[in-house]
């Protein structure tokens, strides 16, 4: 998943790559014309993602960020994720 990103630079790699956004996906994540300028997280994706497992069934899960927005910003992001977890 992406780490923490301008919405804007995540925009630019996905047009690079050949990817459309799907209306509907960008609007559930806050993706908008209004805050391009923004910075977007995967806080919300986790979230819905962790609602939805039970450790009994899929075991440890652990995930893979892409540092778009920098390898720092994405390691920062996943430090105060954690702080707030065990908070």
């Amino acid at each position: 998943m992406p780490g923490p990103a301008s919405i804007k630079l995540l925009l630019s790699f996905a047009s690079r790559l050949g990817l459309s956004t799907s209306t509907t996906i960008a609007k559930k994540y806050g993706f908008s014309a209004t805050n391009l300028l923004g910075k977007a997280g995967p806080d919300r994706f986790i979230r819905d993602l962790q609602a939805g497992l039970d450790p009994v069934k899929h075991g440890e899960v652990g995930l893979h960020f892409y540092t778009f927005g920098g390898f720092k910003t994405t390691a920062e992001w996943i430090a105060d994720h954690r702080s707030a977890l065990s908070a």
